[in-house]
Formats: C-alpha cells, structure tokens, sequence
C-alpha cells in the first residue's frame, strides 16, 4: 500500500448493491499522522467492510474527526496506508474516492434554499428535473425536513441544517458515506428517530457508513462494528454488545455506559473463595477464578444496572440511600455504604415506582443477582483482567 496509484475509483450507480465491490470498503494500516509537535493519529489499524455500518467512538480530541479526514483524502498520513474497495488511495484526489462526507461544520451553500442544497449533487449531474424533485421529497419525507425546502439556510434551527446536510450527502449513492456526528444538533427525540432512519436506509440500500461519534448510546443503536478511539490510537474493535460486556480497559468501561460503572477496590481473599471488598465480601463467581493467583488486588467494575435493591435491608451488602435521581421509567439510586466501613458510594438502578416509596437515609440492602457481569481491572494499568 505505498506505491502511488493515480486511477480514479469508478462512480456507482444509484444503488450501490448493483455495482461488484471488494469486501472491504475501507482498510487503514498503521496510519500515524502529526500536526506539528502533537500527533493526532498513531498507528491507527481497522477496517470497514462494503455494506457495514461502522461507528468510530471516542472523547473530543480522541483523533475522530482526522481519521475520517484521511479517508475522505483531505490530509495525507505521515506514516501508513489507506485503500478504498481494494485500491490504494495513495495520490487520488478526494473528488475522485466516490466518497460523501458530512461533517459537524455543515458547510451549506447560504444563497440556495433547502431543496436547492439538496439537489445539488443531482443537478450537477445533470439528472432530469422530474427525477431530482420525487428524489429531494422522498428524502425530505425520511428526514422530517419538507417544511424547509423553500427556506434559506440562515433562517433554520441548527438541527434543521444539520438534516439538511445530511440529505444533501445522501440524495447520491455513493460507495462511503463519512459523517462526523451528523445527529449532535438534534433534540433528543428526533435523534433517536432519525438514527433509526439511517440504520434502515443504511440496511435497505446496502450502503456503507463510517460515522464518528462521542456518544456510546448512538454507537451501541447503530453500529454492526465499534471502533474504540482514544488519544489517536485504537483501543478496541468489537460489537458493541461487547464492548458494553468485556471492555478492554477501565477507561473504556467508564466510557460505555449510563450512570457510571462503580469501581470498587478488591483482593481475592478466603483461598481463593471470595473478594473483599471495602463495602463487604462477596462470592468469587467461576469467570474470576484465573485471576487469583497473579492479582493479588484489583479494582471490581459493577454497572449499576447489574445492581438490585434487596427485599430486606439486611439482605446483601448493606447500605444507606442519600439520593434518589428519577429519570423516568427508571430512577438512579445513590447509596453510601454502612457506618463503620471507609466512606464509598455506589450508584444502582431500579425502578422509579419502587424508588418513590424510598426515604433519604433509611438502610437499604444491595444484591447482585448474576455474579458473572462482574468485570475486574489492573489497579495500575486499568487493563482488564478477563481478556
């Protein structure tokens, strides 16, 4: 993947499953990239197969943006290789990579309303006038954006603009879609809408999407494969039913999930039986056994999903509850553990009609109905010592 290819990567047509592709539509190797003195990308390796909807994870400045850059052709890497449907990209000119791209600054054409930003790529192209109105409409109907059409882009909500600039990447089929958070401007209800949307035109179409995001809720809703980015390097490619289950790592664990996992500092003790914990002892379940011998402390990561309230306050690890944050259908439980024991609190989820009958400061038990859930982590390293 280092010698120079000057071809241009050939259109499709307007469904992308009628045109022959290579398995792959997207392989990055090794890819380093610098700006200056500070290095965005250090040897960042995945793939993105022809059909797949892949979703980049990660925290601001985890590298996110710069990696869909160096796909689109927009920056070169320093260091490594990238090919697109089996070609190397060295030398091909993003006009060139049968790519459309959506980032978060929108980039929307101010002097032509909604329909006209749409219908651009169409128009180009010279599509006849009939076909580029039933396709705008059609897309419009998806996006919940018909009513803006006729308007410029100044005179809509940034939500709307974003939509529009995402159909705008959508109206022509193209073998990769990059989008850089394409929902971040939407209300809550109409990005969890319309991310289904784009998971059925995705799955409907065959397209293939590689999206950045911060947010593990839409990477777990949307995602055949996650990849995990943090500080310009991949942490972790998985599902995202695994990454959730078997975080490679404790920032990982801390990352993938709401409220917060608890971690709680542990050591195998009873030859081997059970840990003990600063809130109180608990039985070693089977999967935890390998890491006796070798580690002797660790720090235990119980989500707070995995956590119930006890039937009797004397049942399980007992505890003090100090807050009670109500979140709907489910309310988020702060307890403190008993006098007596070194201060640490544990958060927990159950429902809010059981949590409404509950007083600040009366004792509660906590139970942990499946041991198996526990995850456990290097006190030094944060690895996981499951993996």
């Amino acid at each position: 993947m280092t010698s120079t290819n000057k071809n241009h990567i050939p259109e499709d047509s307007w469904d992308v499953r009628d045109q022959p592709a290579a398995a792959l539509a997207l392989d990055m190797a090794a890819v380093c990239k610098r700006f200056g003195g500070k290095t965005a990308l250090n040897q960042v390796s995945f793939t993105v197969p022809t059909g797949s909807l892949t979703v980049i994870l990660g925290p601001a400045g985890a590298g996110k943006t710069t990696t869909l850059r160096m796909a689109a052709g927009f920056d070169a890497p320093d260091q490594g290789g990238i090919a697109l449907h089996g070609v190397n990209a060295e030398g091909v000119e993003p006009k060139d990579r049968d790519i459309a791209m959506i980032f978060d600054n929108l980039a929307l054409y101010p002097n032509k309303n909604g329909f006209e930003n749409i219908a651009s790529p169409l128009a180009i192209r010279g599509l006849p006038r009939k076909e580029i109105q039933e396709r705008v409409a059609a897309l419009a109907e998806t996006l919940h954006i018909a009513h803006v059409l006729n308007r410029l882009p100044k005179t809509m909500s940034g939500g709307e603009r974003q939509r529009v600039a995402l159909g705008r990447a959508l109206i022509r089929s193209r073998r990769l879609y990059l989008l850089d958070e394409p929902l971040s401007s939407l209300d809550a209800q109409l990005r969890i809408e319309l991310r289904a949307e784009l998971k059925r035109l995705q799955r409907e179409r065959g397209y293939t999407f590689l999206m950045a995001t911060p947010d593990f809720n839409e990477a777990m809703a949307l995602a055949d494969t996650v990849i995990m980015l943090r500080e310009g390097r991949v942490v972790q490619v998985s599902t995202p039913q695994e990454l959730y289950d078997a975080p490679v790592d404790r920032e990982t664990a801390l990352f993938v999930g709401s409220p917060q996992i608890n971690l709680l500092r542990a050591a195998i003790t009873g030859e081997g039986s059970a840990i003990e914990t600063a809130w109180g002892t608990l039985p070693l379940p089977p999967h935890m056994r390998g890491i006796a011998a070798a580690n002797g402390e660790f720090e235990l990561g119980l989500r707070p999903e995995d956590l119930e309230l006890a039937p009797d306050a004397r049942t399980g690890l007992s505890a003090l509850l100090v807050d009670v944050e109500p979140l709907g259908l489910k309310s988020v439980l702060t307890v403190e553990n008993a006098p007596g024991k070194a201060a640490f609190r544990l958060r927990l989820l159950t429902g809010s009609s059981h949590a409404r009958a509950l007083e600040l400061g009366q004792p509660v038990g906590i139970t942990l109905p499946d041991a198996g859930r526990l995850l456990a982590f290097d006190v030094q390293s944060g690895r996981s010592l499951l993996l």
